[in-house]
C-alpha cells in the first residue's frame, strides 16, 4: 500500500466516520438536536464534501457549527472542508474542538495530528498520533504518520519503531518500507536497510529513490557492479534524474570503465546544465522578466531536447507575448514526447482560443480534462469553449466546477463568474446573470465591462417587470 495524499487519507476517514454519524443527529436527545436547521446544514455540508465541493461545504458547516456547537462531528467535517481546500492551519481549531468534545475518537486525534504536521508542528502532532494509536492500535497508517513526525523531530529510533509497527500491520506498506530503510541506513544499519530496499523494490520495481539509495549502500560495500545495475535501472525509469546520472558516472569511474564513465559524465553535465538554465528561467519568470526567462528556457532545451517542463515554460512565455505560432510548435514537441500530457493540451486549448479556433479549443480542453479531471484551467477553458461554440447548456457544468475548485485568490475564480454571467445572458436567464455579475463586482470592482453589463441587465429586468 503506497501512502496516499493527505486529502485521500482524510477523505477515507470522512466516509468511514461522517456518513455514519450525521444520519443519527436527529435522534440524539440534546437541545441541539432540536435545531433542525443546524441538522440540515450539517447534512448538506457532508453531502457537498462527498460531491467534491469543499468551498460550498465550508459555508454550510460554518453555520452548522454555530448552531450545533456541542456536536463533535460538525467540527470534524468543518476541519475536513478546510483540509480539502489546502487550509491546514484553519483546519486545526475545528479539529481541536472535535477532540475536546469527543476525546475517545481515534480518528479525531489522527486528523488533528495530520493538520499539525502539515503546519510543521510535529512535536504536537506526535502526541496526537500517539493518542490515536492508544485508542485504535490496529491502524498501520497511524503508526506511519507517527514515524514521519518523529523523523521530523530527529527521534530516529522512535521513528524506526513506528515504521516497524506499521509494517507489522501491513507488510506491503511501501512508504513505510522506504522511510524505515532510509533511517536504518542513516543509523549505520546497512544490511537491514539494504534488505528493506530490496523488499520494497519487489513490491514497486519503479521506485527510483529506493534504487538510488540502494546503489549508495552497494557502493559503500564496494559492490560497484551492483550499484551500476541499480542506477541504470533508476535511469530507465527516470532518464532525466541528475543525481542518478552523476552517481552512475562515479560508479563507472571506480571500475575503470573509461568510455562509459565519460558518456555518463557528459549526460550528467548536459542534464545538470539544462536544469540550471531551467531554474534560472523560473527565477526570471517570478521577476516578470519574460525575455530573460525565454532565453534561459531555450538554453535548457538546447542542452536537453527532451526537457518537457522547459518546453512548457517557454510556451507560457510565448503565450504572454501572443507569439501563438511558436507556442503551438513548442506544444507539438511536448505532445510528441508525451502523448498524454494534460497540461500541454490545456495550453494548446488556450492557443486555439486566442486564435479563435473555438472547436479546436473545445477538443483540446476536453482531452485535457479526460486525462486529468482536476485540471481547473482546462475545466474553465472547456466552459469558455462551449460558450464560444454556442453550446450554452454544456458550458454551465465546467464553469460551475471551476468556481467550486478554484482558490478565491486566483483570477480564474472571478473569470468563471463573469463567463457564467455571459452564458446566462445567452440563455436569457437574466436574473441568474445579474447575480453572477454582482459577485464579479464584489470580488473585483474594476473588472472590465462588468459594471456596464450589470447596468444594462438591471434595465432589461426592470423593463420586463413593467
Amino acid at each position: 500500500m503506497a501512502i496516499q495524499s493527505r486529502f485521500i487519507i482524510l477523505l477515507s476517514i470522512f466516509f468511514l466516520y461522517a456518513c455514519g454519524t450525521e444520519s443519527n443527529l436527529e435522534g440524539e436527545h440534546s437541545p441541539e438536536a432540536a435545531d433542525s436547521e443546524g441538522v440540515h446544514l450539517s447534512r448538506r455540508g457532508v453531502l457537498l464534501l462527498k460531491q467534491g465541493q469543499p468551498r460550498k461545504a465550508l459555508v454550510a458547516l460554518r453555520e452548522a457549527a454555530v448552531r450545533l456547537p456541542g456536536r463533535a462531528s460538525v467540527h470534524f467535517n468543518l476541519g475536513l472542508a478546510h483540509v480539502r481546500l489546502g487550509e491546514h492551519r484553519l483546519a486545526i481549531p475545528p479539529f481541536q474542538q472535535a477532540v475536546a468534545l469527543d476525546s475517545l475518537n481515534a480518528s479525531f486525534h489522527f486528523v488533528l495530528g495530520d493538520a499539525l504536521s502539515a503546519e510543521h508542528r510535529d512535536p504536537e502532532a506526535v502526541s496526537q498520533y500517539q493518542r490515536a494509536i492508544d485508542l485504535d492500535p490496529k491502524q498501520a497508517l497511524y503508526y506511519y504518520q507517527l514515524g514521519k513526525s518523529l523523523r521530523a523531530t530527529a527521534a530516529f529510533d522512535g521513528a524506526i519503531a513506528a515504521f516497524d509497527a506499521a509494517l507489522a500491520l501491513d507488510a506491503g506498506f511501501e512508504d513505510a518500507l522506504y522511510h524505515r530503510s532510509e533511517l536504518l541506513a542513516r543509523s549505520n544499519r546497512a544490511a537491514e536497510a539494504e534488505a528493506g530496499y530490496k523488499k520494497l523494490l519487489q513490491l514497486a520495481p519503479r521506485h527510483v529513490a529506493a534504487l538510488i539509495d540502494l546503489a549508495g549502500l552497494q557502493t559503500q560495500g564496494g559492490r560497484h557492479g551492483e550499484a551500476i545495475a541499480s542506477l541504470r535501472q533508476a535511469l530507465a525509469h527516470d532518464p532525466r534524474h541528475v543525481q542518478a546520472q552523476y552517481l552512475l558516472y562515479q560508479a563507472l569511474n571506480r571500475v575503470a570503465k573509461v568510455d562509459e564513465a565519460a558518456a555518463a559524465l557528459k549526460a550528467y553535465q548536459r542534464l545538470s546544465s539544462a536544469k540550471r538554465h531551467y531554474d534560472q528561467g523560473q527565477i526570471y519568470l517570478r521577476k516578470k522578466d519574460g525575455e530573460q526567462a525565454a532565453e534561459s528556457f531555450s538554453k535548457a532545451i538546447e542542452n536537453d531536447s527532451t526537457f518537457v517542463d522547459a518546453y512548457l515554460s517557454l510556451c507560457v512565455v510565448r503565450l504572454k507575448t501572443k507569439d501563438l505560432e511558436n507556442a503551438r510548435r513548442l506544444l507539438e514537441k511536448v505532445l510528441a514526447l508525451e502523448t498524454a500530457h494534460a497540461e500541454a493540451y490545456t495550453l494548446l486549448g488556450e492557443v486555439h482560443l486566442m486564435e479563435r479556433e473555438f472547436d479546436a479549443a473545445r477538443e483540446a480542453f476536453a482531452r485535457a480534462v479526460a486525462l486529468d479531471s482536476t485540471q481547473v484551467r482546462a475545466t474553465f477553458g472547456l466552459g469558455r469553449a462551449f460558450l464560444l461554440t454556442g453550446e450554452y447548456q454544456k458550458a454551465i457544468g465546467p464553469l460551475t466546477q471551476t468556481i467550486e475548485w478554484a482558490p478565491l485568490r486566483l483570477p480564474i475564480y472571478v473569470e468563471a463568474h463573469y463567463t457564467l454571467a455571459m452564458v446566462q445572458i445567452k440563455r436569457k436567464n437574466f436574473a441568474a446573470a445579474r447575480d453572477y455579475l454582482k459577485k464579479v463586482l464584489e470580488l473585483n470592482p474594476d473588472y472590465p465591462n462588468a459594471a456596464a453589463k450589470l447596468a444594462r441587465l438591471e434595465s432589461t429586468i426592470a423593463a420586463a417587470k413593467n
